[in-house]
This record gives structure tokens, sequence and C-alpha cells, in this order.
């Protein structure tokens, strides 16, 4: 006989769908200007190592693969509470990084290799 009753253990708490929009286009914006940063500085270094053709754009990609590698280490492997989709991390601001890198890129290259 029992005169106590069991009580369920209380469920824990999923955060995994709750989200503070503001902050996720606050890591949004800040990843962009990062992606526009190293894209201006490998532009810069591939324009002034005389890099031409499709080995100024595997440069490109490599950069930004290794940016994007270096913040999904950053944060924990688990881009999803920081982005809106995980797949953010890897693809948001490719075009405009490579606009950037393709002004600097031409623009050091006519500099140094051809002036």
């Amino acid at each position: 006989s029992r005169s106590r009753t069991m009580e369920a253990p209380e469920p824990e708490l999923d955060f995994s769908e709750v989200f503070a929009a503001d902050k996720i286009a606050f890591n949004s914006r800040s990843l962009n200007y990062c992606r526009i940063f190293v894209a201006i500085i490998s532009g810069c270094a591939s324009g002034i190592l005389g890099l031409t053709g499709l080995a100024g754009f595997f440069a490109f990609f490599v950069t930004t693969l290794a940016l994007s590698a270096g913040i999904y280490l950053m944060v924990g492997c688990q881009p999803k509470p920081y982005f809106k989709v995980g797949t953010d991390l890897w693809t948001e601001g490719i075009k405009d990084g490579m606009m950037s890198y393709i002004l600097f890129w031409t623009l050091f290259y006519d500099i140094v290799h051809i002036y």
C-alpha cells in the first residue's frame, strides 16, 4: 500500500527549434563579412602569385572551403543553432565573395604582372 503517487519525470526541454531571428541574421551578416574579407585577401594573393584561369578559381574555392571548415569547427560541428539552415555555413555569400575575389584578383594581377 503506497500512500505516495509516483510522479513522472519532467520531460527534457528541446530548444533545437527555438531560434532568435536577430541573432541568426547577425551570424549571417558576420559570415558574409568574413567571406568577403577572405575573398579580398585571397584575390590579392592570387593576383600577386600570377594565377590565371581555373587555378585562380580553384584558389577561391579552397580559401572559401577553409573559411567554412574553420567556422564549422568553431561552432562545434553544429551549425544549426547559429544559422537558419545548417548548409548556410557552406553556401551563404559565395556569389558576393566571388565577385570581390575576381575584382581584386584581376586588379592585383594587372598591377604586378602587366604594369
